[in-house]
């Protein structure tokens, strides 16, 4: 049985309670009955008085002794009386072994003839002891039956506790103990407490164990739901195409997909837990990142840019990138950062650039695109020199070998011209057998010295494999500057054009010309020959 049991405690208790009850009540008892026998006592005492008063009356009257000692042992025969005297003005007699005390009752005698008239006392000693011996017997016997009496209670009250009560309650309990939250089961209500609070408790405990089963049905609705939503969600997460990954403030990467692996893996670097803030270790130009983020973020926005990756391979692999803040309950903020591969729009937009900015045989800027930039100079008002250049005897060539050698023959002046440049010159191929290059901040000494080199590259034969022979070609060249010859850009195109025509109708009469500024006929030295 357990000890910490209600029924155990609960007779703990009521013992506990009648035991102390009992004491206290026997000590109350025992007390009230001792001075009641003492009461009672005393009044025998009286009643005894009365019955030899006249007897002792007389005795001391005539002063007889003999009469007085009868008197004497008559009292002191009696059990509540222990020693007696009778004193009068002419004797004493007393019991043996008597001695006067603050117990011993005085009681006066009167004549029997004058009322009022006192001839003598009479002393009467109460045995306290009998006294005592019988109010604790009486109380004893008193004791023991209100001690049985509580014991008998104490009995009831536990049983009619216990069966009324106790057991009722152990039944709900056990049965509550017994039943799975959630299900069907029901505690049963006692018969006999159809109406009691004990039943009422039952029906509440009933009502809450519907309740709970009810939302327990309800959770586990819900929790099914969520399930299938996060099944879903990360069957979404993890084939998404693009990479997407879940950052803390300080870099630290919380959450990642397949994708987001594999493009590591394709970028042929580690896997790490740390690409530094928005995951720009993985960037070419992070500080662009970070600017787009922080304007992003100061306008409440998802930063978005488009950037290429750090690659260790040849392939060039561009991302559109959007960084979007998210705050979580507890007010802890991350960054939720998906990647877009555009590396093939990034390639297409790269070919189209080159359709309409490149001259397909050359690989030199076409027209448009030279204009372009010749524009931008204009508007950022950049100094520059401007030569228009015609290839002398291209069209003989072109005749006699055919158009594929003419071909290579371009493609073969266009790298000559290249390797004659600066690195912030521009070359392009006009049309035809023309080409227009652009000298920014050149002054007339380094174009003079440009064109010189120029001249050089373009003296250097191109070998024809399949005729065996070798092939070079001379140019005709003017120049023009921008803005000490003309602010508008046809008007310099056109002085330029108009010098380099110059030159080559020079050609005629002065092979020794080359080249001539719109402004001044100046003439050097140069090879002129032609196949």
């Amino acid at each position: 049985m357990n000890k910490s049991g209600l029924v155990i405690r609960l007779a703990i208790v009521i013992t506990f309670t009648a035991v102390i009850v009992g004491l206290i009540t026997t000590q109350i008892f025992h007390r009230f009955t001792f001075l009641q026998e003492q009461t009672l006592g005393e009044q025998n005492i009286k009643q005894l008085f009365n019955t030899v008063s006249p007897t002792a009356s007389i005795a001391s009257y005539l002063n007889d002794e003999e009469l007085a000692k009868e008197v004497v042992n008559g009292l002191i025969s009696h059990d509540l009386v222990t020693d007696a005297a009778i004193k009068s003005d002419a004797i004493l007699i007393k019991s043996d072994n008597y001695q006067e005390s603050s117990t011993v009752l005085e009681f006066t005698l009167f004549s029997p003839f004058q009322q009022e008239r006192s001839v003598g006392t009479l002393f009467i000693k109460v045995n306290e002891n009998y006294l005592k011996e019988k109010a604790n017997k009486i109380s004893n016997t008193n004791t023991f039956v209100v001690a049985l009496e509580a014991s008998i209670i104490t009995i009831i009250s536990i049983l009619v506790t216990y069966f009324v009560i106790t057991r009722p309650i152990l039944s709900i309990g056990k049965a509550l103990h017994s039943i799975s939250p959630g299900t069907e089961q029901r505690i049963e209500k006692p018969s006999s407490h159809q109406h009691s609070e004990i039943g009422q408790l039952a029906d509440d405990v009933n009502d809450l164990l519907a309740k709970a089963e009810q939302q327990m049905l309800r959770e586990k609705k819900l929790r099914n739901e969520l399930q299938i939503l996060e099944s879903r969600f990360r069957m979404l997460f993890e084939n998404a195409t693009s990479a997407i990954v879940l950052v803390e403030p300080q870099g630290d990467i919380l959450l990642y997909n397949e994708t987001f692996e594999r493009l590591v893996d394709k970028l042929a670097l580690p896997l790490k837990k740390n690409y530094g803030n928005y995951l720009q270790d993985l960037f070419i130009h992070k500080k662009e990142l970070h600017e787009q983020v922080k304007i992003a973020f100061a306008n409440n926005e998802s930063a978005t840019a488009e950037l290429e990756l750090t690659s260790t391979s040849d392939e060039k692999i561009w991302v559109q990138v959007v960084v979007t803040p998210l705050v979580t309950d507890d007010f802890q903020e991350n960054y939720q950062i998906t990647l877009h591969d555009i590396s093939k729009r990034k390639k297409q937009i790269s070919l189209l650039d080159q359709k309409a900015n490149y001259d397909a045989l050359t690989n030199l800027l076409n027209r448009h695109a030279a204009e372009n930039h010749l524009n931008k100079l204009t508007a950022t008002k950049v100094p520059f020199a401007l030569i228009m250049m015609d290839l002398n005897d291209f069209k003989p060539i072109n005749d006699v070998f055919g158009h594929d050698v003419g071909d290579e023959l371009l493609i073969h002046v266009a790298s000559q011209l290249m390797k004659s440049l600066r690195k912030a010159d521009i070359l392009s191929r006009w049309g035809g057998d023309e080409f227009v290059i652009v000298l920014p901040h050149a002054s007339k000494e380094e174009v003079e010295a440009i064109c010189d080199k120029l001249i050089t590259q373009l003296s250097k034969p191109l070998h024809l494999t399949q005729h065996n022979k070798s092939v070079f070609v001379t140019a005709s060249m003017g120049v023009s500057f921008y803005p000490d010859d003309q602010t508008d850009l046809l008007e310099l195109i056109k002085l330029a054009d108009k010098a380099m025509y110059h030159v080559k109708r020079s050609r005629v009469t002065d092979k020794a010309l080359y080249m001539t500024f719109s402004t001044d006929a100046f003439n050097t030295s140069g090879s002129n020959e032609s196949l």
